[in-house]
C-alpha cells in the first residue's frame, strides 16, 4: 500500500463492508487497495446506523474475513476512535495488524463516535486527539520493531464538529500535528470546497493525504451544489494521494436488493429479476455467482479426498 501511495497520481479506494465485496474487488483486478467501511459494517451486520453501536469485536470479526477475502489487495481498516481510551487505541492497531490490515485510520471524534454526516458530531480537545494518535503510532512502531508493518492514518472530523468554532483551521492544525508526530497518512473529513482541499494539500509535507467522498445528491456545501464527486485525476490535481468512495458499493447493493425485492413482489412474477447476463442491474447468472463463491475450486478440493480414492 505504501508503494501505491508513493506513486504519482491518486489511487481509488473502493469501500467494502463484507467478504463478498472484498472478493469482488480482488477479482476485478482494477484496484491497488480498498477500505473497510465502519458505516457499512454497522448497517450490514446490525441493521443499525453508524452511531457507535458496532463493537470492536463486530468490526474486528468483519475485518478478519474481509482481509482474507481481499487476498493480495491491501485493506485499510476503519478504526473509528480506537473504541475507547488510549489502551483501546493500542489494542485496535495491534489487532487490526493481526487481522491482515495494511493500514488503520484513527479519528478524533468523542467516543462513541457517529457517522461523520450525522447531526451532532463532536470532537475531543487537542490534547486528547494527540494522545490518541500517539498511542496508535507507538503501537505501529512496536509492530515494525517486531518485523511487521501497518500504516496509521490520522483523521479529524473538526470540519463537521459542533463544538469547534473554526472547523477548517482546526482541521488543518490537527492534520499538521498528526503529520509532525509521524502519521503515514492524514485527512480531514468533509472539506467544503476544492479550495479547502488545495489549501490542505499545500500545507502538508511528509505525510500522504486522502479524500473521502460520498454520493449524497449534492456537492460539498449540500443539496444546493450540484457538482458530482471528483475523479481520481481531479483529486490528484488537488494534491491527494488517494480518494475513498465510502458508500458506493453499499448504496449500489441496497438499491439492487430493493429492485429485486420489488420484482419478486410483483403480480404473477411478471417483473421477477432476470438472470440475463446482458441486463444492467439484473441478477448474476447462477454459474457466475458460483464462480465468485469459488464453488469449482471447492469441488476440486473435495475430489482430492473422495473416500473412494482410499478404498483398498
Amino acid at each position: 500500500m505504501r508503494r501505491s501511495l508513493e506513486r504519482p497520481g491518486c489511487v481509488v479506494m473502493p469501500s467494502v463492508y463484507d467478504a463478498l465485496g472484498a472478493k469482488l474487488v480482488a477479482r476485478s483486478g482494477a484496484f491497488e487497495c480498498a477500505f473497510m467501511s465502519g458505516y457499512g459494517v454497522s448497517l450490514s451486520r446490525l441493521g443499525d446506523p453508524d452511531v457507535g453501536l458496532a463493537s470492536f469485536a463486530d468490526v474486528l470479526d468483519a475485518g478478519t474475513h474481509i482481509c482474507r477475502a481481499a487476498g493480495d489487495v491491501p485493506m485499510v481498516g476503519d478504526g473509528d476512535t480506537g473504541f475507547g481510551g488510549v489502551a483501546n487505541v493500542r489494542r485496535t492497531v495491534l489487532e487490526f495488524h493481526r487481522a491482515g490490515f495494511a493500514a488503520v485510520s484513527i479519528e478524533d471524534q468523542v467516543f462513541p463516535k457517529r457517522c461523520a454526516f450525522a447531526k451532532g458530531v463532536r470532537v475531543v480537545d487537542r490534547p486528547d486527539a494527540l494522545a490518541r494518535v500517539r498511542a496508535a503510532l507507538d503501537a505501529r512502531d512496536e509492530i515494525r520493531q517486531n518485523g511487521g508493518d501497518i500504516l496509521v492514518i490520522g483523521r479529524t472530523d473538526c470540519r463537521l464538529a459542533t463544538n469547534v468554532s473554526d472547523g477548517f483551521e482546526e482541521a488543518l492544525w490537527r492534520c499538521a500535528a498528526f503529520e509532525d508526530m509521524g502519521a503515514d497518512v492524514v485527512y480531514f473529513e468533509a472539506p467544503r470546497s476544492e479550495k479547502e482541499m488545495e489549501t490542505f494539500n499545500q500545507r502538508r509535507s511528509k505525510a500522504r493525504s486522502m479524500l473521502a467522498q460520498v454520493e449524497r445528491g449534492g456537492g460539498f456545501g449540500g443539496a444546493d451544489e450540484k457538482r458530482t464527486v471528483l475523479s481520481a485525476a481531479q483529486c490528484g490535481a488537488l494534491g491527494y494521494d488517494a480518494t475513498l468512495f465510502g458508500l458506493t458499493l453499499l448504496s449500489a447493493s441496497a438499491a439492487a436488493m430493493q429492485s429485486a425485492l420489488k420484482g419478486m413482489a410483483g403480480p404473477d412474477g411478471e417483473t421477477h429479476p432476470s438472470a440475463a447476463s446482458d441486463a444492467r442491474g439484473a441478477l448474476l447468472p447462477f454459474a457466475e455467482l458460483n464462480d465468485v463463491a469459488g464453488m469449482d475450486a471447492h469441488r476440486a478440493f473435495e475430489a482430492r479426498y473422495d473416500p473412494d480414492l482410499f478404498r483398498v
